[in-house]
């Protein structure tokens, strides 16, 4: 799958649907994530945000929204959202987990684990009136991180050629 400079691949997966796609929701203003991989015991929510990008417009800007909580509350939306869609759609049977790829060179580990506490909070994860969890995990990783839990090959950015 490809979201503007990244190529990702999602091993093991049954499924994978490009979600945040305007020709699926038509005219819905529901907020969504990039990727839903279906796998057998659990699906995968994946949203791409890739101030490294080649071209970058305004990477001071996306640091500031990332410092001050509105890239943290954008996600979270997300999340809720496409929780519901799934929900109405029947598709609500298996745990989710949820991961945020910051491909963000620049972003100290310490920030990155902060905002990741920071968005369990927003969604939430956890209620004391659930039955159960809204989500089995919810992480923000970097490129290397994602590669580790999925793979060298998982991840790659186009413009750097084959890997």
């Amino acid at each position: 799958m490809q979201e503007f400079d990244l190529e990702l691949s999602f091993p093991g997966a049954q499924e994978v649907i490009h979600f945040d796609d305007s020709n699926y929701h038509a005219s819905s203003t529901v907020q969504r994530v990039d990727f839903i991989a279906e796998y057998e015991a659990h699906y995968l929510y994946v949203e791409i945000k890739d101030p490294d990008i080649p071209g970058a417009a305004n990477s001071a800007a996306f640091l500031e929204k990332l410092r001050s909580g509105k890239l943290v509350q954008s996600l979270a939306g997300k999340f809720r959202d496409t929780q519901f869609f799934r929900a109405a759609q029947g598709k609500n049977d298996r745990k989710v987990q949820y991961i945020v790829l910051l491909s963000m060179r620049s972003m100290e580990p310490a920030l990155l684990l902060t905002k990741q506490e920071e968005l369990q909070r927003a969604i939430p994860i956890r209620h004391a009136d659930w039955a159960d969890d809204c989500a089995a995990s919810c992480m923000i990783l970097n490129f290397e991180q994602w590669k580790k839990q999925f793979g060298e090959q998982s991840l790659r950015r186009i413009s750097e050629g084959a890997t």
